[in-house]
């Protein structure tokens, strides 16, 4: 083989190699953790405490507290699923369609109790005694379901051609 051939050779071969090592890389550091309450109460909750994640329940009928501290607003609330329930602190804008047993997913970081207890002061907040972790939320995202379920009630309508939509 020519000095040429073997070069070019040996920079495509850098090249792949780089190229995924850049990828594993990538990919290992941008990943985030995804669990509904149950699962994540489930796990030994201080592994996630530098670790971001994503919980997902529904928001506990009349838990929600808000309180604009600061020209800032405080919320905490608490989600549950399948009878296993955490409470959730965050601040900033929240959606639209977040209310009382709302579908959510918080995404943000486990910490221990005793971080949170100045922002549950100002919200008058008593902390559950049984929950020794919360939940730090830097994102709430509040899913629709009335919005799905008039597409599903729309599926068998007869559209005047004698043809029904299923």
């Amino acid at each position: 083989m020519q000095n040429s051939t073997i070069a070019k050779l040996v920079l495509t071969g850098a090249v792949l190699i780089g190229g995924v090592a850049f990828f594993a890389k990538s990919a290992q550091t941008s990943t985030q953790h995804y669990y509904k309450v149950e699962k994540l109460l489930a796990t030994d909750l201080s592994q996630w405490k530098d670790t971001e994640l994503k919980v997902h329940g529904n928001v506990v009928a009349g838990s929600i507290k808000e309180k604009v501290v600061n020209q800032e607003t405080l919320r905490t609330f608490l989600v549950a699923s399948e009878g296993k329930k955490i409470r959730v602190f965050g601040k900033g804008p929240k959606p639209d369609t977040f209310k009382d047993q709302s579908e959510v997913v918080a995404t943000g970081r486990v910490v221990p109790v005793s971080q949170m207890v100045g922002i549950a002061a100002s919200l008058d907040v008593r902390i559950e005694s049984d929950m020794a972790y919360v939940v730090d939320a830097t994102e709430l995202m509040a899913k629709c379901p009335s919005k799905y379920e008039g597409a599903q009630a729309n599926k068998n309508l007869d559209n005047g051609s004698g043809v029904k939509f299923k």
